[in-house]
């Protein structure tokens, strides 16, 4: 009688379907890898409530949320400190010689705003500022009303999660690149590693209509679309790019990102990216648990959805639509994790919260590693 060892990856396609069926979300798509190689990917459910509603695959695009904060702009930020045209030093009024920042954000380091240690408050509604502007005053209003809000605290070693940071960390690339953040990151990352589709406004893209978009909802704006705009309203309100939020993506391009970080960490320059500059960009600043642009798999809430299989210095980030990733740069373990939780209800962070975990240990385990850190 022959012996057929159980199939180590379906734990994985059972979990993703216990989240849909639980409620956790319509529409999942995950894949996890091995020392930038593909492992496993899986899928399941529907982009909407809908019943008829087309059924998810691995070309589905979700909105990646915060995932905007490490692979757009702390990449673009990455890739200008490259070039030699900034260092994670740099203070903001050395960049941004405008009259309308203020004298105690003239001296944040980008450093500083990266880590989120400047000081800002978490979040404002800057939208319905921005939408009763004429459409003219739009541009570039919220990096403005972002630096007009005071300081909660001093700059130093303490962590405050700030969407306001990286909107004026949007307006340094802007500054120094010399073209808006979607431009930049097309030109100067995403394309040379062959992504075609990751980035902002995915509708205004050449074939970004055909696109089959998971679907989040109205939110705080009524009326809004809620197929292939973009969720945070701070971001829609100033048209779908931000430093905060605003990307799109399939989890196979997410996934090719991370090849390249990974691949890149180790030694092995991938397109654009240079070894020495990944590793600083990878490696956590003092006092708080992240590094310039990344979570880390130590610290508070969001960043215990890694599995207790990650090493601490694995990093990663969350995203309010119900998107995630890690990567351990010592085990080599990868897990893309998209999924469109807020379709179902935006209060109810608790069901995401709990399979977070659940999914890594599962995706951990399936890749070998057994033994907690």
């Amino acid at each position: 009688m022959s012996y057929n060892p159980p199939d180590p990856w379906s734990p994985l396609d059972n979990l993703l379907e216990e989240g849909r069926r639980q409620g956790v979300y319509t529409a999942a798509v995950a894949v996890v890898g091995l020392n930038g190689e593909l492992q496993w990917e899986g899928a399941t459910g529907r982009v909407s409530r809908d019943p008829e509603a087309a059924a998810v695959n691995a070309d589905t695009v979700f909105d990646l949320a915060s995932l905007t904060k490490p692979l757009a702009t702390a990449l673009a930020l990455m890739r200008l400190a490259a070039r030699g045209q900034m260092t994670l030093e740099t203070t903001l009024g050395e960049v941004l010689q405008e009259e309308w920042l203020p004298r105690d954000k003239r001296v944040l380091t980008i450093r500083s705003l990266l880590a989120h240690q400047a000081g800002l408050p978490a979040w404002r509604p800057f939208y319905e500022t921005i939408l009763a502007a004429p459409q003219p005053d739009r541009a570039g209003l919220a990096a403005r009303l972002a630096g007009a809000e005071p300081l909660e605290y001093p700059p130093g070693p303490r962590t405050l999660y700030s969407d306001l940071g990286y909107m004026l960390l949007q307006a340094v690339v802007e500054a120094v690149g010399g073209c808006d953040l979607d431009s930049f990151c097309r030109r100067e990352i995403y394309r040379p590693l062959g992504l075609p589709l990751l980035g902002f406004c995915p509708r205004r893209q050449p074939g970004g209509e055909s696109l089959i978009y998971a679907a989040t909802e109205e939110g705080l704006i009524p009326g809004r679309g809620v197929s292939g705009e973009v969720h945070d309203e701070n971001a829609w309100a100033a048209g779908g790019v931000a430093g905060h939020a605003g990307i799109f993506g399939a989890a196979g391009e997410v996934f090719q990102l991370l090849s390249a970080l990974y691949r890149t960490y180790q030694g092995d320059a991938v397109g654009p990216l240079v070894p020495e500059m990944v590793r600083v960009f990878l490696t956590p600043v003092p006092g708080g648990g992240r590094t310039p642009g990344f979570d880390t798999a130590s610290g508070n809430w969001s960043q215990r959805s890694a599995s207790r299989f990650f090493s601490p210095r694995s990093i990663g980030h969350l995203g309010f639509t119900g998107v995630s990733f890690w990567l351990d740069p010592d085990t080599g373990q990868m897990v893309v994790l998209l999924t469109n939780r807020v379709h179902l209800g935006r209060e109810d962070k608790a069901g995401i919260q709990a399979f977070r975990p659940r999914f890594h240990e599962a995706a951990s385990r399936a890749l070998g590693f057994n033994k907690p850190f």
